[in-house]
């Protein structure tokens, strides 16, 4: 009888956790992070059948577009400045600064090479393309 109740028990709690993060489209499509919390980071991949994917920031997104392979099209990333949505693949990346937005090590998007320099002068860290940083996470990803 005790069997039955905890069996029951855990199937309710799975039941009720899985239908949360169904009934949640708020989450980050990788780590299901609270996107409201995370708009100055926002990151958007959309894949060749014109699906999105909105990631909480830059590892979240560069991870969709390392699992989608051939089927990535195109990405934005929101400038942490302006928090403007710009082309993921022309904007320039902050590594590992002392400023954490969503998740460490972290990487922050700007819309120029010009202001993420600044930012790194202030703040610590290395200056990288968009090719750069896809890169180094695929690095960290193994």
């Amino acid at each position: 009888m005790r069997r039955n109740f905890l069996f029951g028990l855990i199937l309710s709690l799975v039941f009720l956790i899985g239908s949360r993060a169904l009934a949640d489209p708020q989450g980050c499509s990788i780590c299901g992070m609270d996107l409201s919390k995370y708009t100055h980071t926002k990151y958007v991949v959309t894949a060749t059948d014109g699906k999105t994917f909105t990631a909480c920031g830059v590892q979240c997104g560069l991870t969709l577009q390392i699992r989608l392979v051939d089927q990535f099209k195109s990405a934005t990333a929101t400038d942490l400045i302006t928090h403007r949505e710009i082309d993921a693949s022309k904007a320039f990346y902050v590594y590992k600064s002392s400023v954490t937005t969503d998740m460490a090590p972290g990487f922050i998007t700007f819309s120029t090479k010009e202001k993420a320099e600044n930012f790194a002068k202030g703040f610590g860290g290395k200056v990288v393309s968009h090719r750069e940083a896809l890169g180094i996470w695929k690095e960290q990803m193994k």
